[in-house]
């Protein structure tokens, strides 16, 4: 018990991923209102856009801000569009590259047009091809592990690189299938509001035209009773008809409205 009473407590596991720099901390509302604050007094617009690449900050200068104010300003887009990973440079700017730049990859599906309106069977084949020549490779490396390889390597390049150039040659139509559908979602959408905006619109004209009749009804009740018109009772009957009565005109001219409206 005295050993167990004298042992550490177990270390903390550490964080999976590495803690966020430290500049996150200055991003607050007060560093924000601050720096609106100062750019409002020096004429400067509030998202101001990096017209001039040559100037690092054209809308402030960095050195006369605070330490904290600093890190709010972007920098502005870098002017070349080269970036290097891994040794090898990329040109952002380039179109992607297709097969007919890539001459030691064979093309593995028809030409036809038809072919990138459903590629869908032909992207399934070659999925199945990669997977067979991956199987193969893992075979030849377990009975040969210094000369299995290459071959079946080169299989899988050559398959995957025409998967790739099958797919953006597909986004196009895709991205123009996609604005169809939604478009003819919002259709849809819009005429089923219309339906129902007619059906309740219906509905509100077979409830005025009950309220219409039942007024009618009684304004025949009262003036069959043979009351003296010029009684107390006659002018309060006569007052509530009619003020019943204006409340329906009022209905029936807002619903008319509503269905001119419709009609435009």
């Amino acid at each position: 018990m005295a050993e167990q009473s004298q042992q550490q407590p177990a270390e903390r596991p550490k964080a999976p991923f590495p803690t966020p720099p430290p500049f996150y901390q200055h991003f607050t509302k007060d560093n924000l209102r601050s720096l609106r604050r100062l750019r409002k007094d020096a004429g400067v617009p509030t998202n101001p856009s990096h017209t001039d690449n040559n100037t690092p900050h054209p809308d402030f200068d960095l050195l006369a801000l605070p330490p904290e104010l600093r890190y709010l300003i972007p920098p502005p887009p870098p002017t070349d569009p080269t970036i290097h990973t891994f040794g090898f440079a990329h040109c952002l700017a380039a179109p992607p590259p297709t097969l007919t730049d890539l001459p030691d990859i064979t093309r593995l599906y028809p030409s036809h047009p038809s072919v990138l309106l459903n590629p869908q069977a032909h992207l399934i084949s070659l999925a199945r091809t990669q997977l067979t020549s991956f199987l193969t490779l893992i075979g030849n490396l377990s009975q040969n592990p210094a000369e299995g390889w290459e071959e079946e390597t080169k299989e899988i390049e050559e398959v995957t690189f025409n998967m790739l150039d099958l797919v953006n040659r597909y986004r196009p139509h895709q991205a123009r299938e996609t604005l169809i559908l939604a478009m003819e979602e919002r259709v849809r959408r819009m005429r089923a509001e219309t339906e129902e905006i007619g059906r309740l619109k219906g509905r509100v004209r077979e409830v005025m035209a009950g309220l219409q009749e039942e007024g009618t009804s009684r304004s025949g009740g009262v003036e069959g009773l043979g009351i003296d018109t010029r009684g107390k009772g006659s002018d309060e009957a006569n007052g509530e008809v009619g003020r019943r009565k204006a409340r329906q005109r009022a209905a029936w001219a807002t619903l008319d409205g509503v269905g001119m409206g419709e009609d435009r």
